[in-house]
C-alpha cells in the first residue's frame, strides 16, 4: 500500500525555514540541532514592537507534528496536528498567561493559509545570490553592511535611512528608495546582526508581485581576498503578478522582473561595500593602488 503524501499544511509546517516567507511574525529561522526524534531552531518572532528569538521544537511521527515555541521557558506553547488533519486543525496548548500565544496563533493562521496556494508553497518561492570579491578588510565591508549612515552618499537608490538598534543585534530601519521613475517609497523593515558576518532582514512591506522578501548580507575571508555576498529569497503572490504583468504572466517572467530589479539594488549595494572596504585600505597604506588591489 502506498503511503499518502503529507497535505500542503503539514509539508508547510515540516518547511520550518519556509515560515518567514509566509507568516508576518516570523523573521528569521537558524536551525540548531537535530535528531532522530527532534529538530531544534532558533526563531526570530515580532511581537509588536520587539523581536525576539526562541527556541523552536519541532517533532514528527506517523501520527502527527508536535511544535513547541518556546521550548526553553517556563511558558511554552505548544501546537499538536494530527497528520493529515482538516487544513485549520492545528490546536494550541498553552498556559493562560502563555506571551506567546499571539504570535504563534498568527504564524499557524498565516501558513494554513499560505498552503492553500496552487502548486503548493514551492512553487511560488525563487532565490538568488549576487557576489563581489575584494582585497579590503572583511571587517570594514561588513561594517557597511551593518552601519546605514554610509548609505544614503553611497546607494543611488537611497535617499535616506533611519534606524535604531537594541541589544541584541535587531535593528528598526526606515528606508528611503528612489525608483528608476523617481518616485520615493518609505520601507520600513527588520534586520538582525548575526555574528560579525552575516545581516539577515525582513522588509516589511514588498511590491504587489511578492509576498514577501528575505534578504541577507554575509562577508566571508578567505586566504588572500573577501567574499561579499547578497543572497534574496522571493515569495511571489500569484494574485500581484496577474495583477502587475497580466493574465498570461508566468512564473518564469515574475522572477525575471525580480532579478532584474532587485539584483541591481543587491550588486550596488555589493559594490559599494567593497569600494568602502577597499578606501579604508588605501587611508591606511597610502602606497597601494588600485592596480595592486585588483579587481577580482
Amino acid at each position: 500500500m502506498m503511503t499518502a503524501l503529507p497535505s500542503p499544511v503539514d509539508r508547510l509546517l515540516a518547511d520550518v525555514h519556509a515560515w518567514p516567507l509566509f507568516a508576518g511574525p516570523a523573521i528569521h529561522t537558524r536551525a540548531l540541532t537535530a535528531s532522530d526524534d527532534a529538530e531544534i531552531f532558533e526563531l526570530w518572532l515580532a511581537e509588536e514592537r520587539t523581536v525576539r528569538p526562541v527556541v523552536l521544537e519541532r517533532r514528527a511521527g506517523a501520527d502527527g507534528t508536535v511544535l513547541v515555541f518556546g521550548a526553553d521557558t517556563a511558558a511554552p506553547v505548544t501546537v499538536r496536528r494530527q497528520r493529515d488533519a482538516a487544513p485549520d486543525a492545528a490546536p494550541v496548548e498553552a498556559a493562560p498567561d502563555a506571551p506567546l500565544v499571539p504570535a504563534v496563533r498568527r504564524v499557524l493562521a498565516e501558513l494554513i493559509e499560505s498552503a492553500a496556494l496552487p502548486g503548493g508553497h514551492g512553487a511560488w518561492v525563487y532565490t538568488f545570490e549576487d557576489m563581489v570579491r575584494t582585497h579590503g578588510a572583511a571587517a570594514e565591508a561588513y561594517a557597511f553592511l551593518r552601519d546605514l549612515t554610509h548609505w544614503p552618499a553611497a546607494l543611488a537608490h537611497v535617499d535616506d535611512v533611519a534606524w535604531d538598534e537594541d541589544e541584541g543585534g535587531v535593528q528598526r530601519v526606515w528606508t528611503t528608495v528612489r525608483a528608476d521613475d523617481g518616485a520615493r517609497h518609505r520601507i520600513p523593515s527588520l534586520r538582525i546582526l548575526l555574528g560579525s558576518s552575516r545581516v539577515v532582514y525582513k522588509p516589511s512591506s514588498v511590491p504587489p508581485i511578492a509576498r514577501a522578501h528575505l534578504g541577507q548580507w554575509s562577508v566571508e575571508q578567505h586566504a588572500g581576498s573577501v567574499t561579499i555576498t547578497g543572497r534574496h529569497t522571493v515569495a511571489l503572490d500569484p494574485v500581484g503578478i496577474e495583477k502587475v504583468l497580466g493574465p498570461d504572466a508566468t512564473v518564469e517572467a515574475a522572477t525575471r522582473r525580480v532579478r532584474g530589479a532587485l539584483g541591481k539594488h543587491s550588486l550596488d549595494t555589493l559594490e559599494a561595500a567593497k569600494a568602502h572596504a577597499e578606501n579604508r585600505l588605501l587611508s591606511h597604506d597610502p602606497a597601494l593602488s588600485w592596480d595592486r588591489l585588483g579587481t577580482s
